[in-house]
């Protein structure tokens, strides 16, 4: 069977406590059905992709936009990419006073010659593209803040530990797929708590955080660096040019996460179907394939 448009998003891989589990479900569910309306209607899948990431980067919720994770120095920095099937691609990473860096990162992709631009570069093409900056404390939440302070009195603090324990939150990511044929991704994070400044992980990274050509698109969620060791989310839609169905390009992928002590998970979208996998307790996603029902998930068995 081939499908003709769908659409699948990710809140993150981590251990979602039980109190988050409503929010994470509903802030997925309400991304997801942005994205298939549009789709549905018969619009592009960059524009499904863009308005399901900006909407999660909106939700306090998720560890993008507003709601981010605080870095050693007390900024919140920000990363994101989008990408088409055609290859064109745009990112950004580290910058600051920016509500939607997805919005930001497709500017990139279609006023720039560049697929990346980062910290104050980004911000004053950003500026010039009429993008308004917000203040710091707009991106700023109670929760995160308590959680800095806290960090910071630690005698020592394991970044990995937030993907293992009921303490962190996740990255966004979509993958959409419209009627023309044509697939985009876009994923957006705050990256991990008490990052150091200037730290980048693998989301802006084309083939780590995300990556999409004909065959298929993929977004990640997790401990970046080790996404990147292993390119994961292109190492996903090589499975499946090898043969793999979705769901099992998917599950190797992050089995391959796990061979380097990673933390994390995947979802995948192809005309032959979607895939998702993770190594975590919980990730939140949600997906739609045609006028089939939605699936919102959070745990394993929901796969």
């Amino acid at each position: 069977m081939t499908i003709t448009y769908g659409v699948i998003v990710h809140g993150g891989a981590w251990n979602i406590p039980d109190e988050a589990v409503d929010d994470h479900r509903r802030g997925v569910a309400a991304a997801l059905g942005k994205a298939h309306a549009l789709l549905a209607a018969g619009g592009a899948a960059l524009d499904a992709v863009e308005i399901a990431v900006a909407l999660m980067e909106d939700d306090p919720t998720f560890d993008a936009g507003r709601g981010a994770f605080v870095n050693s120095a007390g900024e919140v920095e920000l990363d994101a990419i989008i990408a088409v099937s055609d290859r064109r691609l745009g990112a950004v990473c580290a910058v600051q006073n920016i509500r939607n860096p997805i919005r930001l990162a497709r500017r990139v992709m279609e006023k720039t010659p560049h697929v990346m631009l980062a910290g104050k570069g980004a911000n004053l093409f950003a500026r010039e593209e009429g993008i308004a900056e917000c203040r710091p404390e707009d991106l700023l939440v109670g929760r995160e803040l308590e959680r800095y302070h806290a960090i910071r009195n630690m005698s020592s603090f394991e970044p990995k530990d937030a993907f293992r324990k009921p303490q962190g939150m996740g990255t966004v990511g979509c993958v959409s797929l419209d009627k023309s044929g044509r697939i985009a991704i876009g994923v957006s994070t705050g990256g991990t708590p008490h990052k150091r400044s200037g730290r980048v992980g693998d989301t802006p990274i084309f083939g780590c955080g995300g990556y999409v050509e004909e065959m298929g698109g993929a977004a990640a969620t997790g401990f970046g660096e080790d996404i990147i060791r292993i390119l994961m989310t292109r190492q996903a839609i090589d499975y499946l040019k090898q043969g793999h169905d979705p769901m099992k390009a998917a599950s190797q992928a992050v089995d391959d996460l796990g061979k380097v002590g990673g933390l994390g998970g995947v979802i995948l979208l192809c005309r032959q179907g979607y895939g998702l996998a993770f190594n975590t307790p919980r990730m939140a996603f949600a997906l739609r394939i045609e006028d089939s029902p939605a699936v919102v998930g959070i745990e394993p068995k929901d796969c």
